[in-house]
């Protein structure tokens, strides 16, 4: 079985939050978990999402990903 993860660390909570939730809710069918990590060692949140889909899917929602300023993501498939 193969699992694809994708972590976010959100710096701009204020500028990139409003645009991840509108994506998040327009990939909602890909996303199976989605947990949400606030850090006060560090300035922003991370979040964890666990995905299923087809890699096209997957990979629209990585090209949007890009997109949004303030954010940076690693996405990786075990």
């Amino acid at each position: 079985m193969e699992y694809n993860i994708l972590g976010i660390l959100v710096k701009e909570t204020t500028a990139a939050g409003e645009k991840l939730q509108r994506l998040f809710s327009d990939y909602g069918c890909i996303i199976r978990t989605r947990i949400g990590l606030n850090r006060d060692e560090i300035e922003g949140r991370i979040i964890i999402i666990d995905l299923h889909g087809d890699q096209t899917q997957i990979n629209s929602l990585l090209e949007n990903l890009n997109k949004i300023e303030g954010i940076e993501y690693k996405y990786m498939t075990l």
